[in-house]
């Protein structure tokens, strides 16, 4: 009940005073004479100046934001033409996640396979779970045929073989990687000791020669691995146009880092025999895969 009489009396003291006039005097501290003088001062006239003023700012600030470009970074200010171009870029950053994810795998597993392991139905399925999705809302008909080709790629690397190719007896889906048309230079000078043979997992050839020669790049391209393993030795991978992977092994040097561009001829490392069960005859074990899929490079290219 204090509150209240409290409360009351305050309205009592505002509506007494809400029509007193005052006087507002501005005059001069050292003469003291008058200078500018506001008369008929009220609150009631007060309060309507505050409205009326506040009313103004309001307005100006709606219309400063419609009307020029800070509405911009106000939410629901967007023009039509940003909000086009934020779209488009939302979906080409969408698309290129999902394109990145899949050249992950691909390089995951393309690794997996030169160490001599192969992926499993399980991990398989991990990676297509852990493929981050794309925006269902930001999907069109041409990103989802991009996907598609990119799955029906990973399913190459992943050795997902229609059952007609499985009646081959031979490296399965072997048939289908080939190149109509190919000039490579050859990545080192000597002899064949042991050529292409998929049937015993030797998906390339040995090129035996002097140690410490050198190894040359076969084509244009990009180092997407380099690398030491125990069986493998030395190792340098190099990612060429069309789907094609040049891969070197056993070699005593590498001469370029991982990321790096080469071009045909360019001295990519030396010959060697590191790793395991190589004896010490140096040599160069090389790979073309194509596609996925192991290619003999006997076929695109002449070693003594």
């Amino acid at each position: 009940m204090g509150k209240f009489d409290k409360v009351k009396k305050i309205w009592s003291a505002v509506k007494r005073e809400w029509k007193t006039r005052y006087r507002l005097v501005f005059s001069n501290e050292d003469t003291h004479e008058q200078e500018f003088i506001i008369r008929r001062i009220t609150i009631q006239r007060m309060f309507v100046v505050a409205v009326i003023a506040a009313f103004v700012i309001i307005l100006l600030t709606t219309l400063l934001i419609a009307f020029t470009p800070l509405r911009v970074y106000i939410p629901g200010y967007t023009d039509k033409k940003d909000f086009k171009l934020y779209k488009q870029t939302a979906a080409r950053v969408d698309s290129l996640e999902r394109i990145v994810a899949y050249n992950q795998q691909y390089i995951d597993n393309f690794m997996t396979m030169m160490a001599g392991d192969a992926p499993t139905l399980a991990e398989t399925e991990d990676n297509a779970e852990n493929t981050p999705n794309t925006h269902t809302t930001l999907r069109d008909k041409k990103r989802m045929a991009e996907a598609e080709e990119l799955e029906n790629e990973a399913d190459l690397i992943l050795g997902r073989i229609s059952e007609d190719n499985s009646t081959q007896g031979s490296t399965p889906g072997l048939s289908q990687a080939k190149i109509s048309s190919l000039s490579i230079y050859p990545p080192a000078l000597g002899s064949v000791t042991r050529p292409f043979d998929a049937s015993k997992n030797h998906y390339g050839i040995d090129i035996t020669s002097v140690r410490n020669s050198v190894v040359t790049c076969i084509a244009d391209g990009v180092v997407i691995a380099s690398h030491y393993s125990a069986t493998d030795g030395y190792v340098i991978i190099v990612q060429h146009p069309g789907n094609l992977i040049s891969v070197y092994k056993h070699n005593a040097t590498l001469l370029k880092q991982s990321g790096a561009r080469v071009k045909a001829g360019d001295p990519i490392a030396s010959i060697g025999s590191t790793g395991s069960n190589e004896g010490n005859t140096p040599h160069l074990h090389f790979e073309l895969w194509y596609n996925g899929f192991p290619i003999n490079p006997l076929d695109y290219l002449v070693v003594e």
